[in-house]
């Protein structure tokens, strides 16, 4: 798939940029660039013809107390060097080389010079050279600054070198395009990988009869790359213990996300354009995260995920959603196949000021017995504020889907009166924290003064709200809600007068 025309590769760095945003932050960080003259590298033995066997003579004594450490201590700090600067310390003495080559490796193409005038380093000829030469295991590789065009073959070693070294944590993006560069099949004998990301590949075919690819793989994400429905569902069925996966930037491939694990308990979709998504059997799921973006509709079906605990952004506009069969409509009669008790954190996007989303958030909570966070992300709409709409909650006066809940929180609030409304409704249900962003600040409530503690003295906390809806943050499960940090910190806790009067506007 070829990319023309300035336009069309500037929009290509640009998802870039914004899919290597969502990675995980590097083990040891990128040195800075420097102007020594070291711009080639080898990782062989002709380094070391003209090095002291004893180490190089330090300051005081002239003795190398360094190189006495325990060897696993020097170990730990040679993980925490940059690729290049961990090869080196083979040449301080023959205690260093042996500590190499126990070493568990760290290669990051960061740690490369990158082109820069005359100065230039082959970055795939560095990695080839890092995985070759070092006699151990390799404990993690990231490749994110590399373009692979036109060196396909010279791809292919290090991935074969990476599957006989027991790679455990592996990020490879292609960097641009091809947006269809073949991924090389090798990647299916990396069977020692707890973490993959890859990102602008095309995903090759499993065969029938594979042994399962990747049986101890914790953590999958697939960044833009082509993984047709067939090759997906051939992909997790090779995952038996995977826990957590994710989607960024994928358009049309696959078309269908269907989820079909035992052991998966996070799948976020990340700004992609499925046509459906479909959560076939998922005993163990315990979050479903979108951050949507698509021109269209489209459905989301919950058949089983008896562990479901956290859902969301849900987007009226967007999502058509289904549970256990049942299509959830704005004024429905509610059925108990279409309950999910056992969720506790919901976020919505709705546009107060259209009828219809109001209506469907209405019913939509009923479907949630047990929910004890609610997350309403208030979305501008070009239609004008209509004030009242009580009518809609009227029905719920007796309904019990607000017996557990106990935080409320709304982002974007700009002051509507249905905003407010919809505020002082919650109140009303006995919740014991409500929590606010502004639409128009950083996660800071409000300015004026107000006891600390933010009291409205009806047992009510008022904290300030920060959104921490991340990508990382999203799968992370020691983030106990990945939507937003309610601060109770006193420096945030120092203003809420005007807090407090919205509070007692609403009769709170």
């Amino acid at each position: 798939m070829a990319l023309e025309g300035p336009s069309a590769q500037d929009g290509m760095v640009c998802i870039v940029s914004l899919i290597i945003s969502c990675l995980p932050p590097p083990l040891v960080p990128a040195p800075e660039a420097d102007d020594s003259d070291d711009d080639h590298f080898s990782l062989t033995s002709s380094d070391l013809e003209d090095a002291d066997a004893d180490g190089p003579a330090q300051d005081g004594d002239g003795q190398d107390h360094f190189s006495r450490l325990p060897r696993n201590l020097l170990s730990n700090i040679m993980s925490r060097l940059p690729t290049k600067e961990a090869a080196r310390t083979m040449v301080l003495s023959t205690r260093w080389r042996c500590v190499w080559a126990a070493s568990p490796l760290l290669v990051d193409d960061g740690h490369f010079r990158a082109a820069e005038g005359h100065s230039v380093f082959d970055a795939v000829r560095g990695i080839s050279l890092c995985v070759a030469a070092h006699p151990g295991s390799i404990r993690a590789v990231r490749i994110t600054r590399t373009s692979f065009y036109e060196q396909e073959y010279a791809l292919q070693r290090p991935v074969a070198g990476l599957a006989a070294k027991k790679i455990q944590d592996l990020i490879l993006f292609n960097r641009p395009w091809p947006i269809n560069m073949p991924l090389p099949d090798d990647i299916l004998r990396c069977a020692s990988l707890s973490r993959l990301y890859i990102g602008i590949w095309n995903f090759p075919d499993i065969p029938t009869a594979h042994r399962p690819a990747f049986p101890n793989l914790h953590e999958l994400g697939l960044f833009h790359s082509m993984v047709e429905d067939k090759k997906f569902n051939a992909l997790l069925a090779h995952c038996p213990e995977l826990k957590i996966l994710s989607f960024a930037l994928s358009y049309n491939y696959p078309s269908c996300l269907r989820i079909k694990s035992r052991s998966l308990r996070v799948v976020l979709e990340w700004v992609c354009t499925f046509d459906k998504i479909i959560v076939d059997d998922a005993p163990c799921l315990e979050r479903l995260l979108f951050e949507s973006f698509s021109e269209r509709r489209r459905p989301v079906k919950i058949v089983h995920a008896s562990r479901l605990e956290v859902l969301g952004f849900l987007d009226f506009q967007l999502h058509a959603l289904e549970i256990g069969g049942t299509v959830i409509r704005a004024g429905m009669t509610m059925k108990d196949g279409a309950m999910l008790p056992s969720l506790k954190i919901l976020a919505v996007k709705v546009r107060f000021s259209h009828d219809k989303e109001v209506k469907m958030l209405h019913t939509l909570l009923r479907c949630f017995p047990c929910l004890e966070t609610l997350h309403i992300m208030s979305i501008p709409s070009w239609s004008a504020d209509r004030g009242d709409c009580a009518e809609a909650w009227n029905p719920m006066g007796s309904s019990n889907c607000f017996s557990h809940l106990k935080t409320f929180v709304l982002h974007g609030f700009r002051g509507l009166d249905r905003e407010q409304l919809f505020v002082s409704y919650i109140l009303e249900k006995g919740i014991k924290t409500l929590g606010i962003v502004c639409g128009d600040s950083d996660g800071v409530l409000v300015k004026g003064n107000a006891p600390s503690g933010g009291s409205s003295g009806s047992g009510i906390s008022v904290c300030p709200a920060t959104s921490c809806w991340s990508f990382q943050h999203a799968i992370n499960l020691s983030v106990e809600d990945p939507f937003c940090v309610l601060r109770r910190d006193k420096a945030r806790i120092a203003s809420f007068a005007e807090a407090m009067r919205l509070c007692a506007s609403l009769g709170c």
